[in-house]
């Protein structure tokens, strides 16, 4: 019984890997069951039977595209560093990000935001959320960093983090668009400038 439900537990965690990049690249309503199929090898009886329905899957599969976007942001980054540290740290792995995105199709925030935003509401709350748990984890730094004088006193942590990350989607967005290794450095450099002028002391 054990040996069954690991090995279902293992394809059920192939089918999310190996859908990922679909979801991601196609959108909710762009990925189609059959192309999850010859994706995967899996008989689309076989998906339905782990997930249920295609929606089940879809959000499983942000859940861990999300993971992987947010362990490239903060790889690095540990609690013992001085929040100095850690912001810059950051501030590095999110401009790797811009300039050799980790996941296939972008951020998974970016995409389902865009996708979802009036159309449907569980993927919108799951976007939300993961830019909410981002956001968090800059206003810790910042926090912490304005107490130890890392940064400057006057900076307001939770505004800040909202604004930092919610600037970064923005330039995200811009760097799909432009696909411009020059925009994309003058963009980030302006982007780096901010932090330096403004948050650290």
């Amino acid at each position: 019984m054990k040996r069954t439900t690991r090995n279902a537990a293992k394809t059920r965690q192939e089918i999310i890997e190996k859908s990922a990049p679909l979801f991601n690249v196609h959108g909710y309503e762009g990925t189609k069951m059959q192309m999850i199929v010859e994706t995967t090898g899996y008989q689309m009886g076989g998906i339905y039977r782990h997930f249920g329905t295609k929606k089940a899957l879809a959000k499983e599969v942000f859940r861990y595209n999300y993971q992987l976007l947010k362990n490239s942001y903060v790889a690095g980054v540990h609690e013992d560093q001085p929040p100095r540290e850690q912001l810059l740290q950051l501030l590095h792995n999110l401009k790797t990000t811009f300039f050799a995105p980790t996941l296939v199709g972008g951020c998974p925030i970016l995409n389902t935001a865009i996708e979802a935003d009036d159309t449907d509401k569980d993927f919108r709350v799951l976007a939300s959320d993961g830019l909410d748990e981002l956001v968090g984890i800059v206003e810790k730094i910042l926090e912490k960093g304005k107490k130890e004088g890392d940064f400057k006193s006057t900076i307001n942590p939770t505004q800040e983090a909202l604004y930092l990350m919610t600037t970064v989607e923005g330039l995200i967005m811009v760097a799909k668009l432009k696909r411009s290794g020059k925009v994309l450095t003058a963009i980030f450099e302006r982007f780096a400038s901010y932090i330096e002028e403004n948050i650290l002391s």
